[in-house]
C-alpha cells in the first residue's frame, strides 16, 4: 500500500524547522503556513517550494547536493507512544 503524502493541516507541531546540512535553517509558524499556501499544500511541496532558493537545490553537484529537509517530521508522525512527549517538549523549549 502506497503511503500517503501529509499536508500542512496534518503537520502536529505548532513550528516546522527546517534545517539543511550546509547550515541553513529556518522556523516557519505551522498556522501562518496553512493561511499563506493553504491546508491542502503537501509538506514536501512546501519544503520543494523553500528549497528553491538554494543553488545546491536547483544546481546539485554530486559533492554538494542540499540536505534541506525537517527533521520534526519523523516524530511527527510517528505512532505514539514513541513520539509521545515530544510535541509538548519543543513547545516547552521554545517558549523558553
Amino acid at each position: 500500500m502506497p503511503e500517503t503524502l501529509k499536508t500542512l493541516a496534518e503537520f502536529t507541531l505548532p513550528q516546522m524547522i527546517l534545517n539543511c546540512s550546509h547550515g541553513r535553517c529556518g522556523r516557519y509558524n505551522v498556522a501562518r503556513l496553512i493561511e499563506a499556501h493553504g491546508a491542502d499544500t503537501l509538506i514536501r511541496d512546501f519544503i520543494d517550494t523553500i528549497g528553491r532558493n538554494c543553488h545546491r537545490w536547483t544546481h546539485p553537484a554530486e559533492h554538494q547536493r542540499c540536505g534541506l529537509g525537517c527533521d520534526d517530521l519523523v516524530y511527527a508522525f510517528m505512532p505514539r507512544p514513541a513520539a509521545h512527549g515530544y510535541a509538548e517538549e519543543l513547545q516547552r523549549q521554545a517558549v523558553q
